[in-house]
Protein backbone atom coordinates (compact mmCIF):
# COMPACT_ATOMS: atom_id res chain seq x y z
CA UNK A 1 0.00 0.00 0.00
CA UNK A 2 1.72 3.49 -0.90
CA UNK A 3 1.91 6.30 1.63
CA UNK A 4 0.05 9.57 -0.30
CA UNK A 5 1.15 11.59 1.88
CA UNK A 6 0.61 10.65 5.04
CA UNK A 7 -1.72 7.14 6.38
CA UNK A 8 -3.12 7.01 10.02
CA UNK A 9 -4.85 4.39 11.78
CA UNK A 10 -7.56 5.87 14.51
CA UNK A 11 -8.82 3.23 16.82
CA UNK A 12 -12.59 4.77 16.33
CA UNK A 13 -15.47 3.86 14.23
CA UNK A 14 -15.73 5.55 11.01
CA UNK A 15 -18.81 8.61 12.02
CA UNK A 16 -16.48 9.53 15.10
CA UNK A 17 -13.26 9.37 13.25
CA UNK A 18 -14.80 11.82 10.53
CA UNK A 19 -16.47 13.77 13.16
CA UNK A 20 -12.93 13.91 14.35
CA UNK A 21 -10.85 15.09 11.42
CA UNK A 22 -13.48 18.02 11.14
CA UNK A 23 -13.08 18.92 14.00
CA UNK A 24 -9.30 18.51 13.76
CA UNK A 25 -9.78 20.82 10.55
CA UNK A 26 -11.66 23.75 12.24
CA UNK A 27 -9.32 23.74 15.08
CA UNK A 28 -6.83 24.74 12.75
CA UNK A 29 -9.32 27.24 10.99
CA UNK A 30 -9.27 25.42 7.89
CA UNK A 31 -12.66 25.32 6.16
CA UNK A 32 -14.40 21.85 5.15
CA UNK A 33 -15.08 22.96 1.41
CA UNK A 34 -16.78 19.42 0.78
CA UNK A 35 -17.68 15.91 1.84
CA UNK A 36 -18.26 13.18 -0.14
CA UNK A 37 -19.86 10.08 0.86
CA UNK A 38 -18.44 7.75 -1.29
CA UNK A 39 -20.35 4.44 -0.18
CA UNK A 40 -23.33 6.41 -1.09
CA UNK A 41 -22.21 7.80 -4.09
CA UNK A 42 -21.04 4.68 -5.53
CA UNK A 43 -24.38 2.95 -4.49
CA UNK A 44 -26.50 5.49 -5.88
CA UNK A 45 -24.57 5.27 -9.74
CA UNK A 46 -23.48 2.02 -10.05
CA UNK A 47 -25.63 -0.01 -7.32
CA UNK A 48 -22.52 -1.22 -6.02
CA UNK A 49 -21.85 -1.51 -2.43
CA UNK A 50 -18.75 -0.48 -0.78
CA UNK A 51 -17.26 -0.07 2.72
CA UNK A 52 -18.20 3.83 4.22
CA UNK A 53 -15.76 6.20 2.93
CA UNK A 54 -15.55 9.92 2.60
CA UNK A 55 -13.65 12.67 1.11
CA UNK A 56 -13.74 15.42 2.74
CA UNK A 57 -11.57 18.82 1.25
CA UNK A 58 -10.78 20.96 3.26
CA UNK A 59 -8.35 24.71 2.81
CA UNK A 60 -7.80 27.96 4.38
CA UNK A 61 -10.09 30.88 3.03
CA UNK A 62 -7.17 33.83 3.71
CA UNK A 63 -4.40 31.80 2.20
CA UNK A 64 -6.32 30.33 -0.89
CA UNK A 65 -7.49 33.82 -1.73
CA UNK A 66 -3.33 35.09 -1.62
CA UNK A 67 -2.29 31.95 -3.93
CA UNK A 68 -5.12 32.69 -6.38
CA UNK A 69 -4.15 36.35 -6.12
CA UNK A 70 -0.72 35.09 -7.55
CA UNK A 71 -1.94 32.15 -10.12
CA UNK A 72 -5.45 31.10 -10.50
CA UNK A 73 -4.36 27.85 -12.02
CA UNK A 74 -2.94 26.92 -8.50
CA UNK A 75 -6.28 26.14 -7.27
CA UNK A 76 -6.48 22.43 -8.80
CA UNK A 77 -3.70 21.55 -6.15
CA UNK A 78 -4.13 23.62 -3.51
CA UNK A 79 -7.25 22.51 -0.95
CA UNK A 80 -5.72 19.28 1.03
CA UNK A 81 -7.89 16.47 0.58
CA UNK A 82 -8.72 13.77 3.48
CA UNK A 83 -9.75 10.35 2.84
CA UNK A 84 -11.15 8.43 5.66
CA UNK A 85 -12.38 4.58 5.77
CA UNK A 86 -13.19 1.76 7.66
CA UNK A 87 -11.41 -1.68 7.86
CA UNK A 88 -12.78 -4.69 8.34
CA UNK A 89 -11.07 -4.84 12.64
CA UNK A 90 -13.38 -1.52 13.21
CA UNK A 91 -10.56 0.77 13.32
CA UNK A 92 -10.52 3.81 10.46
CA UNK A 93 -7.84 4.73 7.90
CA UNK A 94 -7.66 8.54 7.65
CA UNK A 95 -5.21 9.40 4.46
CA UNK A 96 -4.29 13.20 3.73
CA UNK A 97 -2.52 15.08 0.69
CA UNK A 98 -0.40 17.91 1.31
CA UNK A 99 -1.37 21.46 -0.17
CA UNK A 100 0.04 22.45 -3.71
CA UNK A 101 1.42 18.52 -3.78
CA UNK A 102 3.53 17.18 -5.96
CA UNK A 103 4.16 21.14 -6.94
CA UNK A 104 5.94 22.23 -3.86
CA UNK A 105 8.27 19.27 -3.95
CA UNK A 106 9.64 20.77 -6.87
CA UNK A 107 12.42 22.85 -6.98
CA UNK A 108 12.25 24.57 -10.15
CA UNK A 109 8.36 25.59 -8.50
CA UNK A 110 9.60 26.66 -5.33
CA UNK A 111 12.44 28.72 -7.42
CA UNK A 112 9.82 30.73 -9.30
CA UNK A 113 6.86 31.44 -6.96
CA UNK A 114 8.62 31.43 -3.77
CA UNK A 115 5.67 33.67 -2.02
CA UNK A 116 3.39 30.48 -3.08
CA UNK A 117 5.85 27.96 -2.07
CA UNK A 118 5.78 29.68 0.84
CA UNK A 119 2.39 29.86 1.53
CA UNK A 120 2.58 25.91 0.50
CA UNK A 121 4.59 24.94 3.70
CA UNK A 122 2.80 27.16 6.08
CA UNK A 123 -0.38 25.38 4.67
CA UNK A 124 1.51 21.82 5.18
CA UNK A 125 2.72 22.67 8.80
CA UNK A 126 -1.18 23.40 8.93
CA UNK A 127 -1.97 20.28 7.40
CA UNK A 128 0.30 17.93 9.92
CA UNK A 129 -0.81 19.56 12.82
CA UNK A 130 -4.20 17.99 12.36
CA UNK A 131 -3.15 15.01 12.13
CA UNK A 132 -0.81 15.00 14.90
CA UNK A 133 -4.15 15.69 16.73
CA UNK A 134 -5.80 12.42 14.62
CA UNK A 135 -2.83 10.47 15.73
CA UNK A 136 -4.00 10.97 19.48
CA UNK A 137 -7.58 10.45 18.70
CA UNK A 138 -8.73 6.95 20.15
CA UNK A 139 -12.58 5.74 21.36
CA UNK A 140 -11.46 7.77 25.03
CA UNK A 141 -10.12 10.50 23.70
CA UNK A 142 -11.63 13.53 21.46
CA UNK A 143 -9.38 16.19 19.65
CA UNK A 144 -7.74 18.92 21.82
CA UNK A 145 -8.91 22.34 20.84
CA UNK A 146 -6.73 24.29 19.86
CA UNK A 147 -5.73 27.17 22.73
Amino acid sequence: MRDYDRRLVIDADFESTVGVVCRAIRNERLQVLARTDVREHFWRHLSHDFRQYALIEAWSPDSAFDALQRDLDVSTVFPTRFAVYELADGQTVVVATAPMAPLADEVAWREQVPALAATADRERERIARVLERLQHATRQEPVQSAA
